[in-house]
């Protein structure tokens, strides 16, 4: 798979397993829009781009996004139409943060996962203020970071999805979502309190989602990990994930 069928199709599956409330297509352009929280759901995805005046239609970006109150982002990839898209953002004042990993194997390359035989791990297929609670607390948000992120999971399109967490004793000590589409896992918010890292928590979570994977005949699994969380990305490379491409956000500013 070339890089730009392989781009493609890993952010057709993000872009779709966290949703945008609106969607607005400029040029080939995807323009997300939200409830401002989140890069993803609130971001340009330039993948394809067929317009003849590029500054017009960043002009065009920046209005529609202005219009809403929300900042303006483009999110990226390893490939992006067209090719001087990235210099020209640089030269408008754009600034490039967030450098993220998508990484992915199929699920026959997973190597074995050693467990935590501690913990007790539960998927559950419905949203429940529980499991959103614990999500909220696991990440110190605020409410209104919170609402946003239910909003945006209550949109999420597909049936086969699963809320799991992670208990020790009666405490949660860990979140993530998983999603099935086509024939693809993903692996969303997935996030282990502070003070229990570096105890297996997390593989063991994802040996869970995994199996819940397996049970429903995915090949393959697919995540996100940001560029400086090297715990996480030597985590994701033992089990077995690879670093496919990566992206990151050009964000105007003000």
């Amino acid at each position: 798979m070339n890089m730009k069928a392989e781009v493609l199709l890993y952010h057709e599956l993000l872009t779709n397993g966290w949703p945008a409330k609106t969607i607005i297509f400029q040029n080939g352009w995807i323009l997300r829009l939200s409830e401002g929280v989140t890069r993803r759901a609130n971001s340009v995805l330039p993948i394809r781009y067929v317009g003849d005046n590029l500054l017009d239609d960043i002009s065009v970006v920046e209005r529609i996004y202005r219009e809403r109150d929300l900042p303006v982002v483009f999110q990226i990839p390893d490939y992006f139409e067209p090719p001087n898209l990235k210099e020209k953002l640089l030269s408008l004042g754009y600034g490039s943060v967030d450098e993220t990993l998508v990484m992915a194997s199929s699920i026959k390359e997973i190597l074995k996962i050693e467990e935590n035989r501690n913990l007790n791990s539960f998927i559950e297929q419905e949203l429940s203020d529980k499991w959103l609670v614990s999500l909220s607390n696991l990440n110190n948000y605020s409410q209104t970071i919170i609402d946003g992120q239910e909003q945006i999971i209550k949109r999420i399109p597909f049936k086969t999805k699963a809320f799991c967490y992670s208990e020790l004793g009666n405490q949660i000590v860990a979140v993530g979502i998983a999603i099935i589409e086509r024939e693809y896992l993903g692996i969303y918010d997935l996030i282990v309190h502070p003070d229990y890292r570096r105890r297996g928590i997390a593989q063991s979570l994802i040996a869970k989602m995994l199996q819940w994977g397996k049970d429903n005949l995915v090949k393959h699994v697919y995540l996100t990990a940001q560029g400086d969380n090297f715990k996480a990305i030597a985590l994701y490379n033992k089990i077995g994930l690879k670093d496919r491409h990566h992206y990151r956000y050009l964000i105007k500013n003000t």
